[in-house]
């Protein structure tokens, strides 16, 4: 095992959206990166054209519904690089229909991905994260969490669920100086957003208080504020311009 003085950095579904953007945020602030991916291998080669040579990388594929595949991961991780500082709970998928249309697969595949994954990476973690007495994890949520959307209980239940998941883990590993925290974003300018259709996204943007899309900076200045405090824990940020009052 190698040890490594600079802090390790775990983020899923690295492919594309927030994923995406936290990779190029995270090289800037000089951490190992080890990022994951299940399916978009061509926009995680295109997105690793950009990262420095000098950055210390490491790209996996990765089935977060499998637990094998997690702790491979992790296990590879912590090989390279001998620790694991900060895990970012990113990725996720939606399968959207009314709960009538709904069938098991529909469901399932939601919950697996999106709460099961998260379940998953952050129990690999933690022995590693328990060894040293030090440890970060930052759930991705959605602000859907609170309100619901209808034709996505699937979604909405996993993104509930990872609330839940996070603060029971929170108190279980507090005493190690680990922190468990959420950021339930709202809309913001990158990725789904954009999947909206046009008159559907302008009404959301006249109910938005802020009358803006989240920037995507804003999310990393608060994840930085996470990595650097010891004391804040079980939270959930709720990053959506007023939008989920």
């Amino acid at each position: 095992m190698k040890t490594d003085t600079k802090k390790t950095v775990i983020i899923t579904g690295a492919s594309k959206g927030f994923g995406a953007y936290l990779v190029s945020s995270m090289i800037n602030s000089k951490f190992n990166l080890v990022i994951t991916y299940n399916t978009n291998k061509i926009d995680i080669q295109n997105i690793c054209k950009n990262i420095p040579k000098k950055i210390n990388l490491e790209i996996m594929k990765c089935d977060i519904t499998k637990a094998s595949e997690v702790k491979s991961v992790v296990n590879k991780a912590i090989n390279r690089f001998g620790r694991i500082d900060l895990l970012i709970n990113n990725a996720g998928i939606h399968n959207d229909k009314n709960i009538l249309k709904m069938n098991d697969k529909d469901w399932n595949s939601v919950i697996q991905t999106n709460l099961n994954g998260c379940f998953n990476f952050s129990k690999a973690v933690l022995p590693i994260m328990t060894k040293q007495k030090f440890g970060r994890i930052i759930n991705i949520s959605s602000y859907a969490a609170f309100t619901g959307i209808a034709g996505a209980a699937n979604y909405v239940a996993s993104k509930a669920g990872i609330i839940g998941l996070s603060k029971s883990l929170a108190k279980e590993v507090a005493k190690d100086n680990i922190t468990v925290n959420v950021i339930a974003p709202g809309y913001f300018d990158i990725g789904m957003f954009y999947v909206i259709p046009e008159n559907i996204r302008d009404k959301i943007l006249e109910i938005i208080p802020a009358k803006r899309l989240g920037k995507p900076e804003e999310i990393f200045e608060l994840i930085k504020i996470l990595i650097a405090t010891n004391y804040l824990t079980g939270q959930v940020f709720t990053l959506d311009g007023g939008y989920s009052i």
